[in-house]
């Protein structure tokens, strides 16, 4: 520390001052007027506004304390409707409307509770099925809250919808990004959208550079993403890319679903090693993990195992040995924690009265457990937490606990950004170019060769009306080369709607489609495969069958 640096305790009391200097506003405070407040207390805002904590920190400077949060939910319950066989039998029985509805829903989720903290990663584990991917979607706001019972609060106040999508990120499972656009264009994008108008360029710039020395990316940041026909970097990187477009903005909380699927061992280590990061810097991190690494445990802080919509076991990892020792199953020595109890699991699924009795022990265990270590330490007001969060540096896209900024960009940059990413990623493809320019040119010297020099007769009339004609039909013909890049836009669009509340303006109104729309998706994939399932069933028991 040097001599000019004040004792850790001024500094907070520096910090606190700030915090109430910030103004209780009824409107959404723009983050220029919170740096414009930190520069007039003499806060350094020529560096970006971002506590960023990179991988090789070796600072002795002893760490800023973060703002104490507390995510917690609470029976949470979802259910979804599924289509039922139509027979004979079915369609003459009778069934009051309360029947009908149980038989047709399902329980994906069961009265899930469970608890995250600023500084630590919640990991969400169990088989396939088992509702990982639902319950992030459920704490991420990403299903319909009409079909989800249960409470979801944060620093014990109620979590609305649009403070939850201001102060949080969600990075999907597939990396869905531009393939022509190297990291460095691919971040710099995703800052002109999520950061706020009144954050300068060279601000925007210094918060993209060093967010890829967060992420570790700086030898691949001139590297273009690439695809299936273009080489680019790889799948670690690429997933460091995505986790990366969603964090620009600095959220509080951070959800992921399967962020590690697809990687080798060292490529998911890097991975939650950064998420790691991530959450020391002040942020709360929910992910699901299949199945996670020795190493990759010992990054996580709490996990919380699920067994087809039912919580088995909620807690840190440190007391998985005696929880399964209590439970009567205890762990062999040199075995792996998580494995051993996903195979459990596995295990008590397949019995006929399935992991009732694991769920039961959970509750009485978890009963025991919270009234040794229950305290009462008080926590900031939501409203105060956030107000801190912003004058510590975590970016919150100009939201303030008052009233959440509907967007950050007016519609005409919105624009200029996606008109100079087209341009960008199109002059990426110079073959699609010249193909379409030269169908173009084509058209036209075949339609000035077969009606060259027309007269003034009827029939001349005549003639032109069948140029406009061919000219109008060739315009539509040549539109559906746009097909593919339709489709890629597509997903783009439908994953950033679902998961970018401050951006977007022109296309707002389909967020609730993209939120339905992936969830209808993930529920067809959980019946195809559960179908699957049966059908190889069947055809074991008809191989092994006695004659």
């Amino acid at each position: 520390m040097s001599h000019n640096d004040p004792p850790p305790s001024r500094r907070d009391d520096q910090d606190d001052r700030r915090i109430s200097m910030l103004p209780t506003l009824r409107v959404s405070t723009k983050l220029g007027q919170i740096l414009r407040i930190g520069a007039s207390d003499g806060l350094d805002t020529s560096n970006p506004a971002h506590h960023v904590v990179e991988l090789g920190e070796t600072s002795t400077k002893p760490p800023r304390r973060n703002v104490p949060f507390f995510l917690s939910f609470n029976d949470l319950t979802y259910s979804v409707v599924t289509r039922r066989e139509m027979n004979f039998t079915t369609s003459f029985s009778r069934e009051t409307a309360a029947e009908k509805k149980l038989s047709n829903s399902k329980i994906l989720l069961n009265g899930i509770c469970g608890e995250a903290k600023d500084g630590e990663i919640l990991a969400v584990l169990g088989a396939s099925g088992s509702g990982k991917s639902t319950l992030i979607d459920a704490l991420a706001n990403r299903i319909r809250r009409e079909s989800l019972k249960g409470t979801l609060t944060l620093n014990g106040e109620p979590l609305e919808s649009r403070l939850l999508k201001a102060i949080s990120a969600y990075v999907m499972q597939d990396d869905i990004l531009y393939p022509m656009l190297t990291v460095e264009e691919t971040l710099i994008f995703s800052a002109k959208f999520r950061l706020p108008r009144s954050l300068s360029g060279s601000k925007k710039r210094a918060r993209v550079e060093a967010l890829i020395d967060q992420l570790g990316l700086r030898n691949a940041a001139k590297t273009v993403i690439g695809d299936e026909v273009h080489r680019g970097i790889s799948g670690g990187e690429r997933r460091r890319v995505s986790i990366g477009i969603d964090i620009i903005h600095d959220p509080i909380i951070l959800f992921l679903d399967e962020p590690t699927s697809g990687l080798d061992s060292t490529s998911a280590f890097m991975v939650v090693k950064v998420l790691q990061r991530i959450a020391q810097s002040g942020s709360i991190v929910i992910m699901s993990v299949h199945q996670p690494s020795y190493r990759i445990l010992g990054l996580v802080d709490r996990v919380l195992f699920l067994s087809k919509g039912h919580t088995v076991y909620n807690g840190s990892p440190l007391n998985l040995p005696l929880f399964f020792s209590d439970f009567g199953h205890p762990i062999p020595e040199n075995e792996n924690r998580t494995e051993f109890a996903l195979d459990l699991i596995r295990e008590l699924e397949g019995s006929p009265r399935g992991t009732k009795s694991l769920v039961e022990f959970n509750k009485s265990w978890q009963t025991t457990k919270n009234s040794r270590n229950r305290s009462n330490s008080k926590r900031l007001s939501l409203k105060n937490a956030i107000r801190a969060s912003i004058s510590r540096g975590k970016l919150v896209s100009g939201t303030t606990s008052g009233s959440v900024a509907i967007f950050a960009n007016p519609c005409w940059i919105e624009m200029m950004v996606l008109a100079e990413r087209n341009i960008t990623n199109s002059k990426r493809m110079p073959e699609l170019f010249v193909v379409r320019f030269g169908a173009v040119i084509v058209t036209g010297f075949i339609l000035a060769t077969v009606f060259w020099k027309l007269d003034n007769t009827p029939r001349g009339v005549q003639e032109r009306l069948s140029v406009l004609a061919f000219a109008m039909s060739t315009t539509f013909y040549t539109c559906a080369e746009s097909l593919p890049v339709f489709l890629q836009e597509r997903s783009v669009s439908f994953n950033k709607l679902a998961s970018c509340p401050n951006s977007t303006r022109a296309c707002s109104g389909l967020n609730e489609k993209a939120k339905e729309a992936t969830t209808l998706e993930r529920q067809m994939a959980q019946e195809a495969m559960e179908k699957e399932k049966k059908k190889q069933l069947a055809k074991d028991m008809t191989i092994f069958s006695p004659t």
